[in-house]
């Protein structure tokens, strides 16, 4: 078990590593335009707000909250790992010749991608957006158990989406775009769920791209009831979990990449 984990942090700091070879000031323009766009769309819930919009009863302060931890936790939210670029090059089947399985790898990979990021980019914006006057304290402390249900969830949709694409023949770019109209619209990463008109955030949350970024955004935020969200987040962790092992495992036979 020690020697999994080692192997796990050694990966973990060899990706770190690996976002630094363009240079930090690559990174650090890429992070302040992230930091904008958070501005205004910040700009855009206070301007609709003073107009008086029907906000469904939200606060400012909460179309604050959630728009604010949907940047600070973003990668954790939306869990990209490198599978489909390294299905595209070849990188994966390198992966079936080390001692460890290839979930477990593509996990340790992605998660120490993202220290770089809530370093420079999360932790500031937090407390920027604290010393504004922004209440950043949670609603409930079950976020704390949502958040990891989420992100569990998440590494089990984007295998899924390997998935898809190894049975799609690599076409990456369209598996691509496929998956970002998707999170993008049914995640609750942009829109809270509580905004939307005719009780469609109602159903949108309890959905299995839903209770991704929508579940522990709506639990911190005190938009949702922390109990009925939890219960979906397990549900859909139970189910997608053995989708996903059955469906990868299914498709290896299919796996090709340039090279072979």
């Amino acid at each position: 078990m020690r020697r999994y984990m080692r192997a796990g942090f050694a990966t973990m700091k060899l990706c770190l590593k690996e976002k630094s070879y363009f240079g930090f000031f690559n990174q650090l323009a890429q992070y302040l335009l992230q930091a904008a766009a958070l501005g205004a769309m910040l700009m855009i819930w206070r301007s609709l707000f003073a107009q008086g919009a029907d906000t469904q009863g939200m606060t400012l302060n909460q179309l604050y909250v959630y728009t604010i931890l949907s940047t600070v936790l973003a990668p954790l939210l939306n869990v990209h790992t490198p599978a489909s670029g390294w299905l595209h090059d070849g990188t994966m089947l390198g992966l079936y010749l080390r001692p460890s399985g290839v979930f477990a790898q593509l996990a340790a990979h992605t998660v120490g991608g993202w220290v770089m990021r809530l370093a420079c980019l999360s932790l500031p914006v937090a407390a920027v957006a604290a010393l504004c006057g922004v209440d950043l304290r949670p609603a409930s402390m079950l976020f704390f158990v949502s958040l990891p249900l989420a992100v569990a969830q998440g590494f089990a949709v984007d295998y899924l989406f390997a998935c898809l694409l190894i049975r799609l023949r690599n076409l990456e770019w369209c598996v691509h775009s496929l998956r970002q109209a998707l999170t993008s619209l049914l995640t609750g990463s942009l829109i809270p769920f509580a905004v939307l008109p005719w009780g469609l955030g109602n159903v949108l949350q309890m959905s299995p791209l839903g209770t991704l970024a929508g579940a522990p955004l709506s639990i911190y935020a005190g938009l949702a009831e922390p109990w009925p969200v939890i219960a979906a987040q397990l549900l859909w962790n139970a189910v997608l979990w053995p989708l996903a092992v059955v469906c990868f495992a299914a498709s290896q036979e299919r796996m090709v990449s340039y090279g072979g």
